[in-house]
């Protein structure tokens, strides 16, 4: 970088930098220096003073090196797995544990509640706790999720943990059933939702090559902290009560999640501290020409440069951002989410009542599900680990499609085999059961990882919404033949699946016009 002068008495300067010029007018009648307000480089004078503030090492590390001083974006995706990423993996799968699987225990308060604190309820009216706290989590996904991308996943995770004990310390003290679906129905919702997209979006910055096992294993979490919960519930009641048990439950949140939380480490900046580096930048480009100017000469002058020369700062990213579904790839993912939606809940809702009408026993019911859990835990992992080899898309279409035919096939020949029970149990868990790992993968495969969390969010959004539809018309379709023909509802479940499957076929030949592709 240099200065030339036209002569003595010249009044315009030229900075030379690598060979570009830039016109500065001086005037010299000026005596006092003028410090300007707002001073814009020029890229090149921006990339030169950035380069003087970055240590070597720091350049061959990478800008997809978390440790770097690089800023990585996301939008593109990771090129190097890091063992760190395990970590992260594990302490999503502590956090799905807790949150899922006090979700997936639910049915234990609601019979607490029947037979003891709220037993002039009806079934109908305690149902709704459920509903509220399942569905509220996935309805503001796709605010939550964008709320995590913006203040950070650690610091969501954290406030999420601290809501759910608050909301069950505040269970403990109700007295009435709506008091309940605002504690343990809205707020443990909430609470739910700001931990629960951080651990599932998490592990996808870490992964690409096994990103669908690495994020198996997060989400089998949930199935593993429902076989846990769901009997530990059941021994407190008996031994310190109801609302004891509550209370310990809720400090149980914050013993698992906030440690599990301090784990989480994200590749990529959240919003919030990518507004404070661009702030800092512009302030210390604003300080480095200061600083040149004074030491411009001897002469005291005041400096104006052209405004044609002014860098343009990245524009800051909204804090709610939709424009994603504007792409119709993005949009067809959610879609498949509304549809499959529909009927993938009702196996787990309706198939204990199933057995009873069928000769089964409640206690053979109860380990028909327990199967069902178990066989989706492991679906979870194996088909994670299938979609790092035939594609996330592929293997989507895949388990939605076998879903569904084991519903409108197995299920529906089942009848009275307890044995053909059985089977349907294990398909039907194993292949829904990695619907929900692999959802995330194909989300970060359409929108890169920069802001996954929301466009999780948005994606378990059509979720919810699939699910305040779907199971509602399958008891309806029940209730048409007072409970005992299941063939109508059996068959929305399964065409309302196959449809989600026709929808990821549209979706695959988007991405690869190739039927048997890799996608």
């Amino acid at each position: 970088m240099g200065i030339q002068h036209d002569g003595t008495n010249a009044t315009d300067t030229t900075i030379i930098v690598d060979g570009s010029q830039e016109n500065v007018v001086v005037p010299v009648q000026a005596t006092t220096l003028v410090a300007p307000a707002i001073v814009h480089l020029s890229e090149d004078v921006e990339a030169q003073n950035m380069d003087e503030k970055i240590p070597k090492d720091q350049h061959s590390a990478g800008p997809h090196d978390p440790h770097s001083g690089g800023h990585f974006d996301g939008l593109n995706d990771v090129d190097n797995e890091q063992p760190y990423g395990w970590v992260v993996v594990a302490a999503a799968f502590f956090v799905q544990a807790m949150v899922v699987g006090q979700l997936n225990g639910f049915g234990v308060y609601e019979d607490r509640y029947k037979s003891h604190e709220y037993s002039t309820s009806s079934t109908f009216e305690l149902s709704w706790i459920g509903t509220l706290n399942v569905v509220g989590m996935n309805l503001i996904g796709p605010i939550t999720g964008q709320v995590a991308d913006y203040l950070g996943y650690r610091l969501s995770a954290f406030i999420g943990a601290n809501v759910m004990c608050l909301s069950l310390i505040a269970t403990s003290f109700s007295t009435k059933v709506w008091h309940l679906y605002i504690c343990q129905g809205v707020l443990y919702g909430l609470g739910g939702s700001l931990a629960f997209f951080p651990s599932l979006s998490l592990p996808s910055q870490w992964f690409k090559k096994r990103r669908g096992f690495a994020t198996g294993i997060a989400v089998a979490g949930g199935g593993f902290g429902g076989l846990v919960i769901s009997p530990v519930t059941t021994v407190l009641f008996d031994k310190v009560g109801y609302r004891w048990t509550v209370r310990i439950i809720a400090f149980l949140h914050l013993a698992v999640i906030i440690p599990a939380a301090f784990l989480f480490r994200a590749r990529v900046e959240s919003g919030r501290d990518r507004a404070k580096r661009l702030k800092r930048e512009q302030l210390d480009r604003e300080l480095t020409m200061a600083d040149q100017v004074q030491k411009q000469g001897d002469d005291k002058q005041s400096v104006l440069v052209d405004n044609d020369s002014q860098t343009t700062l990245a524009p800051k990213r909204k804090i709610l951002d939709f424009s994603m579904l504007k792409d119709k790839r993005f949009f067809l993912l959610v879609m498949v989410a509304f549809f499959v939606a529909n009927g993938y809940f009702n196996p787990y809702y309706y198939f204990p009542t199933y057995v009873q009408k069928h000769g089964g026993t409640v206690s053979t019911g109860s380990l028909l599900i327990g199967i069902l859990n178990g066989s989706s835990a492991i679906g979870r992992v194996t088909m994670g680990l299938a979609s790092d080899h035939m594609g996330d898309v592929n293997t989507l279409l895949i388990s939605t499609l076998c879903a569904s035919l084991s519903v409108l096939v197995v299920w529906m020949l089942a009848g009275n085999s307890v044995p053909a029970m059985v089977v349907f149990c294990i398909l039907y868990g194993f292949f829904s059961g990695s619907y929900v790992a692999i959802v995330p993968t194909v989300a970060a495969h359409l929108c890169g990882i920069s802001r996954l969390a929301s466009v999780t969010g948005i994606v378990y959004g059509g979720i919810a919404v699939g699910t305040l539809i779907g199971s509602p018309v399958g008891g309806a379709l029940l209730d048409l033949s007072n409970g005992v023909d299941y063939k109508p509802m059996l068959l929305w479940t399964g065409f309302v699946m196959v449809a989600g499957s026709m929808l990821i076929l549209t979706l695959k030949l988007l991405m690869n016009r190739k039927l048997f592709g890799r996608v």
